[in-house]
């Protein structure tokens, strides 16, 4: 019996560099200095999309009307890389590539693969699937890379297993083929096959499941007609039989795709622009007082993704150790933590270290993921690990296009497994230290990163008090709660996170929370306007320090 469950990998994504070194002054002019650092910036990029077709091939599967859902056994592959090419020039490239296939258990009964003698990729399941994944990505994550006139190769694999054919009817959908060049056994041949004559070998059968796919590519696909297309058919017949021998798997290369990109990185790294790279170094473990706990939430279950959170973390506790003088030691970091692993691998990490050095202690806690609000105007951060399964407004449905709206009671169980800003700031409430900074770059009105919107609830027509920071505390915000705090797209950070490095980047550390405040709600304020999504930074202060808080340092 069919089962409605699948698997779905996302294979280690890495670079497949090429090994040719000829013409190495004329790789688009980049200055070896750079290279590494573009390249892992790129990098960053291809993840960033590999999450997301995954999570949305994931989503796609799932929602499989049930005669076309994949066994529990058919495990899905999906794989982006950078690839280093070379063109007819002989200059290099950076390419885009694409990757979709897939394996299932040698059942002979499954029906994921080809019926014995089909070619029609709809007969297949698992053909049908791959198909509808390289439309999403097209289409979706991937359709600034597809631009009009990009030059593309699409290699489409095909195979059969070794059944004897005496004859199968062709119905000449794709039309008439006349030595046409195909690879056929890791050998060059040329494929002929007719309507009129029909299929009797191995090798036509497997080269019209290949231009089945491809047939579906150019009809079902419009991006892929204002692009420059070389379909490249791969075919294979092997020496057993069964079903699963007999199977399709695609992969695209988008030629040059980040060139321009590499180029733009080059010059604007010689303008010191990105605060990944050249991150200042002050004297090691200068800063022996100072512990810092960083959470960096990017990979949520039912919610969407938070773009680039993981970035934020990493960079963030660079800057700790390099710029703001931190012991390696002195800093924590949590990626994807539920509630639990926060209060008890996290906070009372930082309780313990705060007894420990009996109250000679500035704590900083930083936040990136997604947060929401209550009704009363209180701002939580959203942990991973949330349990949806009492929440019906989630219930079948996707997050990304339309918010899910809940219900007051929906509403009252999500925030009990959120954690209040508050409430946080109030678990040091028995410890003794000097200074408390919360810096939390997330967005509490529902609406991710990306400005779509993910969450909707009943708020009051009057905006309620919020916060009660009842203790020597500064907290700084992305934006208000009831305003957006969006992502710097291409500096793959937070708006928040990436002005606050780039002013840490510009000071060595050595500067004010006043002084880096104004600078921040300057430049962030500016920056977000052009791009047409203007976010305002907030910092609120707590406890006897309301009037001081500018002038505390983070180093």
């Amino acid at each position: 019996m069919k089962r409605l469950v699948f698997f779905l990998t996302a294979l280690t994504m890495g670079f497949a560099l090429s090994a040719q070194t000829h013409h190495p002054s004329s790789e688009m002019q980049i200055n070896n200095q750079y290279r590494g650092m573009i390249m892992q910036y790129l990098q960053q990029d291809v993840q960033k999309r590999q999450k997301q077709i995954s999570r949305e091939a994931q989503q796609m599967l799932v929602n499989l009307p049930n005669e076309q859902k994949l066994y529990d056994e058919t495990f899905v592959h999906i794989t982006n890389e950078i690839v280093e090419g070379s063109r007819e020039d002989g200059q290099n490239e950076l390419n885009y590539l694409f990757q979709v296939d897939y394996t299932c258990g040698h059942l002979e009964s499954t029906e994921d693969d080809y019926p014995l003698g089909a070619y029609d990729c709809n007969l297949s399941n698992s053909s049908r699937a791959l198909c509808s994944i390289t439309k999403n990505m097209i289409e979706g994550v991937c359709r600034d890379i597809f631009t009009r006139g990009a030059d593309i190769t699409i290699n489409i694999y095909a195979t059969t297993d070794a059944t004897n054919i005496n004859h199968i009817d062709y119905l000449g959908e794709y039309g008439d083929f006349r030595y046409c060049p195909a690879i056929y056994n890791n050998e060059p041949v040329r494929i002929s096959v007719s309507q009129e004559e029909g299929v009797s070998t191995n090798a036509q059968l497997a080269y019209l499941r290949a231009m089945s796919v491809k047939n579906y590519l150019e009809s079902h696909i419009s991006t892929l007609r204002q692009t420059n297309n070389t379909y490249k058919i791969i075919t294979r017949s092997y020496g057993d039989t069964g079903s699963h021998y007999r199977r399709n798997s695609i992969s695209l290369e988008v030629h040059g795709a980040y060139d321009a990109k590499a180029l733009e990185m080059s010059q604007r790294l010689r303008q010191d622009e990105f605060v990944d790279f050249n991150i200042p170094v002050v004297e090691a473990n200068s800063n022996r007082n100072t512990f810092a706990l960083i959470i960096a939430n990017e990979d949520y279950t039912m919610l969407p993704n938070v773009p680039f959170a993981h970035n934020d973390g990493d960079i963030m506790q660079q800057y700790c150790v390099k710029t703001l003088g931190l012991p390696q030691r002195h800093v924590k970091v949590l990626e994807n933590a539920d509630a639990a692993t926060i209060k008890q691998q996290g906070i009372a990490w930082l309780k313990d270290i705060t007894v420990a050095v009996k109250g000679d202690a500035n704590i900083i806690v930083y936040f990136a993921g997604h947060g929401i609000c209550s009704s009363d105007n209180r701002p939580y951060i959203i942990p991973a690990g949330v349990n949806y399964d009492d929440i019906k407004s989630f219930k079948g449905k996707t997050v990304g296009t339309d918010a899910i709206e809940l219900s007051k009671r929906e509403m009252k169980k999500l925030l009990a497994q959120c954690i209040a800003v508050d409430t946080l700031a109030n678990w040091f409430n028995r410890v003794q230290y000097k200074n408390l900074t919360l810096i939390l770059d997330a967005s509490f009105d529902g609406v991710q990163r990306n400005g779509q919107p993910m969450l909707s609830w009943d708020k009051p027509a009057k905006k309620a008090r919020g916060m009660r920071l009842r203790n020597n505390i500064v907290v700084w915000m992305a934006a208000d709660t009831d305003k957006t705090a969006y992502a710097y797209d291409d500096q793959h950070h937070g708006f928040l996170t990436y002005f606050m490095l780039k002013e840490l980047k510009r000071t060595q550390g050595d500067i004010t929370y006043e002084e880096l405040y104004s600078s921040i709600e300057q430049a962030l304020s500016y920056e977000s306007s052009l791009q047409g999504k203007l976010q305002q930074p907030v910092i609120l202060a707590g406890g006897k320090i309301k009037e001081t808080w500018g002038n505390n340092r983070l180093r």
